[in-house]
């Protein structure tokens, strides 16, 4: 694999954010970046693949949407911890 020097331009906050991630996992920024954005590349060519997938069957009915939209929303949203869900700080 050969490596190669880019600049990028990304706000502080989110680099910020990035050196505390890298340092807590023990690996550079670029490190951090590089599997973040190889990560990102993977889902989107992913998504990209279901959407070419999709194109060869038919729609959703009602209820099998309804099922994707709620299993979607369970997986993707965070669980409030009792407290949290009481409206405690």
């Amino acid at each position: 694999m050969s490596l190669e020097r880019v600049t990028i331009t990304i706000p502080s906050e989110t680099l910020d954010a990035v050196k505390s991630a890298a340092e807590r996992e023990g690996l550079s920024v670029s490190a951090w970046l590089s599997r973040a954005a190889e990560h990102a590349a993977k889902i989107e060519a992913g998504l990209a693949a279901a959407e070419e997938a999709m194109a060869y069957v038919d729609p959703p009915t009602p209820d099998e949407q309804a099922w994707v939209d709620d299993f979607m929303n369970r997986v993707t949203r965070p669980t409030l911890t009792g407290e949290q869900s009481h409206g405690a700080a």
